[in-house]
């Protein structure tokens, strides 16, 4: 699916910006329950994902088994190019991947994609790559099959970084239900109004839309739907890998106690949770707050911080 003039979609669909940081929380669950809920099973070959690195030298060859490379999977209607501003500020220090998700950007469609099915096709990309034991950072729905991987597989991941993501769905049955209903009847329109508003840059916003209505809508529907039963909670009691939260300031507002969001998004049974919120930023803190994002990551993934 390609959308070539933006402007006049959102002309068509009479779509308007909600300015600022500071929203309503009815806002705020609605835009979350759009983020959670807005390998294959079949035999053959999984296909591969479009993978990026670094080309020039390595500076920090393998030491043990591979602590010092870190894998960024982006979200849902997104691509990897969201991390192009980040993955300068971790060079030096850490080894850097992309992993596209199916469907998106460069990357050919699964058969049958889901969280499982994608998570499945994670593990077979760190295999090709030979990444035995990277730090995983992801965003949105790259978080949640970040999450699912690190958990089928613990002794496969160094540490886990989940930028604006819960380990269950937050959406209400209704909710639920008018998503489904608004993808089936207006899939364009439904995606765009929900996408302009992740961020408070309009610039920003225009390249998420953009991103989003070029994605292959089997898959973005797919994706979607396998997160509307996702709930890891029960799970998180046998947590081994490190995990940290970052949050941004539109899901984690300044005035809010991180520590009760974390509880009620569902992170109470975590054995260990770390969280760091950051400021002045929408859903794509990658594209907003480059500089700020890697220095968390850096402080987790390569100095053990927050811990």
């Amino acid at each position: 699916m390609t959308r070539s003039n933006i402007g006049a979609q959102r002309r068509t669909h009479g779509l308007r910006r909600t300015h600022g940081l500071r929203r309503t929380h009815g806002l705020r669950r609605t835009l979350a329950a759009g983020l959670l809920v807005i390998v294959v099973t079949v035999g053959g070959t999984l296909p591969a994902a479009i993978a990026q690195q670094d080309t020039k030298p390595d500076p920090n060859p393998r030491e043990g088994r591979g602590e010092n490379e870190v894998v960024l999977i982006h979200g849902l209607g997104a691509n990897a190019s969201v991390w192009d501003d980040v993955a300068p500020y971790l060079r030096g220090m850490l080894k850097v991947w992309t992993y596209e998700l199916h469907g998106h950007g460069e990357t050919p469609p699964l058969r049958d994609p889901s969280i499982a099915t994608e998570a499945a096709a994670l593990g077979e990309f760190l295999r090709e790559h030979d990444l035995p034991y990277p730090t995983l950072v992801g965003h949105g729905m790259g978080a949640l099959i970040a999450l699912r991987f690190a958990f089928d597989n613990p002794a496969d991941v160094y540490r886990l970084i989940l930028i604006d993501a819960a380990p269950r769905q937050l959406a209400t049955d209704a909710e639920k239900e008018y998503i489904a209903r608004s993808l089936s009847e207006d899939y364009d329109r439904f995606i765009a109004s929900r996408y302009i508003n992740y961020s408070p840059i309009p610039a920003v916003s225009d390249r998420i839309v953009d991103m989003a209505l070029k994605t292959d809508s089997l898959s973005f529907i797919s994706l979607l739907m396998s997160s509307f039963d996702f709930d890891m909670t029960d799970e998180l009691p046998q947590q081994s890998v490190p995990i940290l939260v970052v949050g941004s300031e539109m899901l984690f507002p300044r005035d809010a106690d991180a520590r009760a969001i974390l509880d009620h998004i569902g992170f109470g049974k975590a054995r260990t949770v770390s969280f760091r919120r950051i400021p002045f930023s929408g859903h794509y803190v990658m594209l907003e707050r480059p500089v700020s994002l890697a220095s968390v990551i850096l402080a987790f993934a390569a100095y053990d911080e927050f811990r």
